[in-house]
């Protein structure tokens, strides 16, 4: 049978990739190549090309990527595999096997064998200054190389830098002259110009005669000499080209886009198309809402306009706000320092309550920061704390030209995000001739705020738009198909397991329960009944009232019994969900810290104590009981360990409700032989302190110090709270398991979004009783109406989307302008006269309401240091207090030193700040009662609810008149 035309150009095509095979091998970057190869290769078999590269290295997987390719029989694979090549960056091998009309750079293969005669250049290069300065090496390659240096040492990473970067096209040799240049490292540049010393002659004949002599392997254009004269001359080659110049930029038009790892039309680091549509408005300088999903580069889409911003406005002021304090080193480190080239770093600065992290002067202000720097990456707090001063650290929206708002659905309600758009959005109305900075929020998923309808989301959307003052709402259209390939979601599953048999523990507790409400009921009849399932979200909710309603009318005894209940409904849970010991401890943690009170411990206290004490053994025989566990752990056990034992490198986070249930399950992991020795595990919780346990808060260092550890691989396992949900960016994390929880639709996409890594797995693992698996199903729906209703606000005519932005901003305004009016403030501070604020748990009586203060708009504190020598008393500082001193020069506002609480019943209060040196108490309402005569006694959750308002605080006056507590142990000697 006579060969066709078709078979012709398939065979052609195969034997010209045996002829360029050795060159292959040694250029491509099999990966990245095998992704775009959709159809020519199956999923399994880029797995398998992936897992070649991780276990044997590049070259091994280049050659079995090449293998499966010579087995096609597809007309298309050919110029697929070509085209992938350039969309990889290897355009300088696509150009030999499919030249166009433009020539194709020299090929550096010269180059490449330089490095193999100049060994010691392993020993001088230092790997960890050289990687912000090499653009041309993509970003998962960095993290490798980084990753190498930290577990085997600076010269095993250099290894895998000069393997990986020579891959990178003919521009590599330039690459790594010119980041060798920047950073001083004059040694390793001699050595790879061959430069033996300033006494010796210049020119080397050896080195001459080797690069004459080099050839380049296959039929290619590149199949030149090389003449450089000498090495002397040739380093003068290398220093003289434009590549090598400070700030040099390719211009626009000569810049070719390569797909995937584009580089950016401001020619400093690689973009894909998706990224780049997403920026497109705001570079025209509009205010828009970016909307992409988790680990699809949204903040190296935020480097990229904040580099255009400042290209094009160079006295212009840019803040990046994240709301999160671990954010904001992560995006410095991982990002902004790394992207942005060396013209732009002296100009970038970071902040946050917690921590100056870049800023080399250690104690500038912010006002000071942000006079001598172009960008600032900020905990918004920071802002909003200084937004809203009167004195010379006061500054104004006007004093920036870009504001960009991370995870921006958070605008709403009271968020520190909305407040400070709630300025811009006054400046806009009541004094539009002011400057307003353009405003840009990224989200990776703004949700449907509790909506039930199509419409319900569409104007919880929009209300969010309006907040954040967007010209629109913007997703990837025109590129979607990229943005699928790259980003993926991890395999979903959900694992919901039946009720135990039998439960005698839980049943021993809600016999203590029954008790306890006939005590109620002795106090009189008429209380409401409660719920028959006890440790339900609707029992719960009967205790919370009925703790309040005894507050309010002063009946101690139901008070203190529905505490009680509480902890009972709390270790319920627990029973469902973790140990019966676990239970068991929680208990035992509470009572005895009740038992430690001294004061206030009345026959109500004791009696409950007592029917503890009586149930306490038989508890404790219980917990020894392992058939009656429940099945929910037994789960979550087989499901660590089909992850850790089916996935090389696994690493992942397990989500859990509360802190104390972080402290529990990572004690059960330790206890536990099989996943011990599997796991290297820790908590990640936030900072609050509310919990029994002193010990299940976390201070910021110490967060920061897990996630190092995690990110590095010293950890494989991280058990967070809903803390580590946003914005934790660790690309090798492959599972992500929530244990029992199941919040909204942003939660779930924001958990699912922290599995990173390819072949991820995202799992729910709960009870069947709870109810679970059907939220997480609702959940799912709420993703689906969310995207419709982000479709829709797309689709509006622009009159009508501005007409619906205008009437939610003049309903904003006109709210704020109610909550400023000076009249209503005189009345809610005349008010505060005479309301007076009485323990919740005791109502012994703290203090009126007119004699506390207000700071930065938040805390509200009471200047006398009689307060805590009378009424209140303070707990130790749970943080060393030189770091808190620290923290409070540096700016950051209400630094917790320690705890308020009752003199009488060591009822919580609030926390001990230090602010500016001053020592102050700051009392939370909600654990007061406020009382005033002729009115009902109220129980406010928040300042807000109180209706009263008290005055700021006046440093000079209150200092003077109430002799506020000064720290002077750090004055200066």
């Amino acid at each position: 049978m006579p060969t066709t035309e078709s078979e012709t150009q398939a065979q052609t095509e195969k034997e010209l990739l045996r002829v360029f095979k050795e060159k292959l091998v040694q250029h491509i970057h099999p990966t990245a190549v095998g992704r775009f190869c959709t159809t020519s290769l199956q999923e399994k078999d880029q797995e398998e090309v992936k897992r070649k590269e991780e276990t044997a290295g590049l070259q091994a997987a280049a050659d079995l990527l090449l293998e499966k390719l010579l087995q096609q029989n597809n007309p298309g694979w050919f110029p697929e595999f070509v085209q992938a090549l350039r969309q990889s960056g290897s355009e300088h091998v696509a150009e030999d096997l499919c030249p166009t009309e433009t020539a194709a750079p020299a090929d550096s293969s010269p180059y490449r064998q330089l490095l193999r005669i100049v060994p010691d250049l392993t020993q001088t290069i230092v790997v960890a200054d050289l990687l912000p300065y090499l653009p041309c090496l993509m970003q998962e390659d960095k993290e490798q190389i980084e990753q190498t240096r930290k577990t085997s040492g600076n010269t095993r990473a250099a290894d895998v830098l000069l393997e990986k970067i020579v891959r990178c096209g003919p521009e590599w040799f330039s690459e790594l002259c010119k980041a060798l240049k920047n950073t001083g490292d004059e040694k390793s540049l001699d050595l790879l110009l061959d430069r033996r010393g300033a006494d010796q002659d210049p020119t080397d004949e050896n080195l001459s005669s080797l690069f004459r002599s080099l050839s380049i392997s296959g039929p290619s254009p590149a199949n030149e000499e090389v003449q450089p004269a000498d090495a002397s001359a040739m380093k003068a080659a290398m220093l003289d080209d434009p590549n090598l110049d400070e700030g040099y930029e390719e211009d626009a038009e000569d810049v070719s886009v390569r797909g995937t790892f584009a580089i950016g039309a401001d020619g400093s680091f690689p973009m894909r198309d998706y990224q780049l549509e997403l920026a497109e408005d705001v570079l025209k300088g509009e205010n828009n809402v970016i909307c992409s999903p988790t680990n699809s580069g949204k903040t190296r889409v935020a480097v990229y306009i904040c580099k255009d911003h400042l290209e094009k406005n160079p006295d212009g002021k840019v803040l990046v706000m994240v709301n999160k304090v671990h954010l904001v080193e992560q995006h410095f480190q991982s990002q902004f320092k790394p992207l942005l080239p060396e013209s732009f770093q002296s100009k970038l600065g970071t902040i946050s309550g917690e921590n100056y992290s870049s800023a080399e002067e250690e104690h500038i202000s912010f006002k000071q920061l942000v006079e001598q720097k172009s960008l600032i990456i900020l905990t918004a707090q920071i802002l909003e704390n200084h937004l809203n001063r009167d004195d010379e650290e006061k500054v104004e929206l006007s004093d920036f030209s870009l504001m960009i708002f991370d995870e921006c659905h958070h605008t709403k309600k009271e968020n520190v995000y909305n407040k400070i758009m709630g300025r811009v959005i006054l400046q806009k109305f009541r004094q539009p001739h002011l400057p307003l900075p353009q405003i840009v929020g990224f989200t990776a998923s703004p949700g449907v705020g509790g909506a039930r309808t199509h419409v319900q989301a569409v104007s919880h959307i929009l209300q969010i738009l309006a907040n954040l003052n967007a010209s629109k709402i913007k997703t990837a259209e025109k590129h979607a198909g990229e943005l699928k390939k790259v980003v993926g979601q991890p395999k979903r599953e959900c694992h919901i397991t039946n009720e135990r048999h039998q439960d005698p523990f839980g049943d021993e507790l809600k016999k203590m329960m029954r008790q306890i409400h006939r005590m109620i009921d002795m106090e009189g009849p008429g209380e409401r009944r409660p719920p028959a399932d006890f440790g339900t979200q609707m029992y719960e909710q009967w205790v919370v009232e009925m703790e309040k309603q005894g507050g309010i009318e002063c009946r101690r005894c139901v008070q203190t019994c529905a505490d009680h209940l509480r902890k009972y409904s709390d270790a319920l849970v627990i029973n469902d969900t973790l140990r019966m010991s676990d239970a068991f401890q929680y208990l035992k943690e509470f009572y005895a810290k009740e038992s430690e009170r001294q004061e206030g411990f009345d026959d109500t206290d004791r009696k409950l104590t007592s029917i503890f004490s009586e149930s306490f053994f038989r508890l404790e025989r219980l917990t020894k009981m392992s058939q009656y566990e429940n099945t929910n752990l037994e789960a979550l056990k087989e499901k660590l360990k089909q992850e850790c034992e089916s996935k090389e490198g696994a690493r992942g986070i397990l989500y859990t409700k509360t802190r104390q249930s972080t402290a529990f399950l990572l004690s059960w992991i330790r206890n536990t032989p099989e996943l011990n020795n599997l796991l290297k595990a820790d908590q990640l919780t936030g900072t609050g302190t509310g919990s029994i346990s002193k010990n299940n808060h976390m201070t910021p260092i110490k967060q920061r110090e897990v996630i190092r550890k995690f990110r590095e691989g010293e950890l494989n396992l991280l058990i967070a709270t809903t803390v580590a949900e946003e914005g934790l960016d660790i690309k090798e994390c492959n599972f992500v398991i929530r244990y029992g929880l199941v919040t909204n639709e942003i939660a779930m996409m924001q958990a699912s979004g922290r599995a990173r890594a390819e072949d991820s797995t995202y799992m729910l693992v709960a009870g069947g009783k709870t109810g679970a698996g059907q939220r997480e199903e609702n959940n799912m729906y709420k993703v689906q109406m969310m995207h419709r209703a982000i479709k829709y606000i797309q689709d509006m005519p622009a009159d009508l989307y501005d007409q619906e932005i205008q009437k939610r901003q003049r309903a904003i305004c006109s709210e704020l302008r109610a909550r400023n009016n000076p009249a209503i403030k005189a009345r809610k501070q005349a008010a505060a006269s005479g309301t007076f604020l009485h323990c919740k748990k005791c109502n012994q009586k703290a203090c009126d309401a007119a004699e506390l203060r207000l700071i930065e708009g938040a805390h509200h504190v009471h200047p006398d240091p009689g307060f805590l020598r009378t009424v209140g008393k303070a707990d130790e500082a749970e943080e060393p207090l030189q770091e808190l001193q620290e923290r409070s020069r540096l700016g950051s506002v209400g630094c917790r030193i320690g705890s308020v609480k009752c003199s009488k019943c060591e009822q919580d209060w609030g926390m001990l700040m230090l602010h500016k040196g001053m020592i102050l108490p700051c009392l939370s309402v909600k654990n007061f009662a406020l009382r005033k005569q002729g009115l009902p006694a109220r129980r406010p959750k928040k300042w807000k609810d109180s209706g009263v308002a008290v005055a700021e605080f006046d440093y000079a006056q209150d200092i003077e008149l109430g002799e506020v507590a000064m720290d002077t142990s750090d004055d200066d000697l």
